[in-house]
């Protein structure tokens, strides 16, 4: 315990309830109370406790006309404590209170992704969920409550004082949970590819799969042949009548001849990333990556190349 000064400008109670790491907040309210000192600013404190709930009185000298930058850096303190040490516990709930419909696995998922979310330096919206503005929110939110109070408990103030902050944690748990659901049904997605692939009879041993500089796929047989185009007319039908767009033609041609090898050349120029990506799930230990083969150089030196494309 640190003693107080007598005689204090500013004086205020900070409650640090039960259920968080109440030594851990301590400490790092104190650490930056004794940054501010070194700064100049006169800060001094003291903690007892009252049953499981932590409180600590802080303040400045009095002789000290810096009143308004103590309750900045108070602010300062308590926003970061809020999104360090409360954060994850917020979602959590939120995530439990809403999405009770999921197993506990699939809930730690939904919070995985919330935290993801939060940590992008990208905002998920026009004005932005991610840290920086979250912390200048909060801590407005503090500042205006600490010109009219001089008690502060931090669980009360999250309740009934950030509800802006609350709302945004939810939608972003919201989006947290689509992006679950996307997952959940593109791996079920590839779960069934993987069944066609086990279950089809390989027609071609090794296929060659490359990509024109005009966006063409490119497939080659061992002996630098043209895939024979009768695996190809009804998967062609299908894209004249708009059922499947060109990177699922190519996806279902390589089903359709079910190859033991798939070798991927100058993986580098191929533009939709995400289709190798689901190739190679799909495909699994049949893919091979190549990029540096007599294929490979000519298609670097081949401005485009028209020959045995789909």
């Amino acid at each position: 315990m640190v003693s107080s000064k007598e005689g204090v400008e500013q004086m205020f109670l900070v409650a640090i309830g039960p259920g968080v790491d109440s030594e851990k907040i301590q400490s790092e309210i104190y650490r930056q109370f004794n940054e501010a000192k070194l700064e100049g600013i006169d800060t001094f404190y003291e903690d007892y406790r009252l049953g499981d709930t932590l409180f600590i009185s802080c303040g400045i000298n009095k002789c000290l006309d810096v009143g308004e930058e103590f309750k900045y850096i108070l602010a300062n303190i308590l926003s970061g404590v809020i999104i360090e040490h409360y954060e994850l516990k917020l979602l959590r709930k939120i995530v439990r209170e809403n999405y009770f419909y999921l197993n506990s696995k699939e809930q730690a998922v939904v919070t995985d992704n919330a935290c993801r979310l939060l940590m992008d330096d990208k905002p998920i919206e026009p004005g932005g969920f991610y840290k920086a503005t979250r912390k200048n929110r909060i801590m407005r939110e503090i500042i205006e409550y600490l010109d009219v109070e001089k008690e502060f408990n931090i669980e009360g103030f999250i309740n009934f004082r950030l509800n802006v902050y609350l709302n945004e944690l939810n939608v972003t748990a919201e989006r947290a949970l689509e992006i679950f659901i996307a997952e959940r049904e593109y791996n079920e997605f590839i779960k069934l590819l993987r069944y066609f692939v086990e279950i089809q009879e390989c027609k071609i041993d090794t296929v060659h799969l490359c990509q024109s500089k005009d966006g063409r796929y490119i497939l080659y047989d061992d002996k630098k042949n043209s895939i024979s185009s009768e695996y190809f007319d009804e998967l062609r039908t299908d894209i004249l009548d708009d059922t499947i767009n060109y990177d699922d033609l190519l996806i279902s041609t390589l089903i359709t001849v079910s190859p033991n090898k798939i070798m991927i050349h100058c993986i580098d120029k191929f533009k939709n990333k995400e289709l190798i990506q689901t190739i190679s799930n799909v495909f699994a230990e049949r893919i091979t990556i190549c990029n540096s083969c007599e294929l490979c150089d000519s298609l670097r030196q081949s401005s485009e190349t028209n020959k045995y494309s789909l």
